[in-house]
């Protein structure tokens, strides 16, 4: 789920910088169905100017999901651009999973990630992510700015970032597909044509040890479909389908959007 969490950030701001000039200050809702019920619901805050960025995200699981498997979180990314990628500050996320406090801190000093705070701590049960490893790696959220610099440049969705959440180390790949036109759907706000994006997902390190490898290993794949939620605005994600471990099929659609920060 995280890797759909990366993607459904980093492709929301890269349209809306793109055609809304150097500044963007947005704001997005979405909820998740799978075998009709829903699953998640996710609310992201966007502001961009020429020097940086900062994303704000909340999630939570809902519906007869969330009663068995409860999970909220909040989480916050910073950065400046640099070049034409970005160069994260802090990453901070703090939640509760079944009940247990989870807090995350990730500094960025001399562009390598520094974990400040991890609760509860890492254990001797997950595989350590060395050093190398960590070269050239970003936060999870922070890696939506280095992909909106590739789409401002290059004009598509093509990309590659490898990510570190302070446990697991993931890469995330996507590429352009094409134009499409997506019917009308009462759980979501848009219908018409739309951009879609493919989009891979895998764990590449961090991995727990009483859990198969093979599964986590296993390419997590997704789509994305980009275009206007407000009349003359922006593209934005509109709609996602992805697979999980958890709930297996589902697919987000947009609920809301409008401009400024989150309620």
């Amino acid at each position: 789920m995280r890797h759909v969490l990366v993607i459904l950030v980093l492709l929301s701001p890269v349209s809306a910088r793109a055609q809304a000039g150097p500044t963007a200050d947005l704001h997005l809702s979405f909820a998740a169905y799978a075998a009709g019920l829903n699953v998640i619901n996710l609310r992201a805050g966007v502001q961009m100017n020429p020097a940086g960025y900062r994303v704000a995200v909340e999630f939570q699981t809902a519906g007869v999901f969330g009663a068995i498997i409860h999970a909220q979180s909040e989480s916050i990314a910073a950065g400046a651009w640099q070049g034409a990628g970005v160069a994260p500050t802090r990453f901070y996320s703090y939640g509760t999973v079944r009940g247990i406090p989870h807090r995350t801190q990730i500094d960025f000093e001399a562009g390598r990630p520094v974990i400040k705070i991890m609760e509860p701590p890492t254990d001797e049960e997950r595989d350590p992510v060395s050093p190398a490893q960590l070269h050239d790696t970003i936060d999870t959220i922070s890696a939506m700015a280095d992909l909106v610099h590739h789409v401002i440049l290059a004009g598509q969705c093509d990309g590659h970032v490898t990510t570190f959440d302070g446990r697991r180390l993931s890469e995330i790949t996507v590429h352009r597909v094409g134009q499409e036109v997506l019917t009308r759907e009462e759980r979501s706000i848009f219908a018409g044509p739309a951009l879609r994006c493919d989009f891979v997902g895998r764990q590449i390190g961090g991995f727990v040890h009483d859990v198969d490898r093979a599964e986590l290993e296993k390419p997590q794949l997704g789509s994305a479909w980009l275009a206007p939620a407000l009349p003359g605005g922006p593209p934005m994600p509109v709609r996602m389908t992805f697979h999980t471990r958890f709930f297996g099929d589902a697919t987000m659609y947009l609920t809301g959007a409008a401009p400024g920060p989150l309620p």
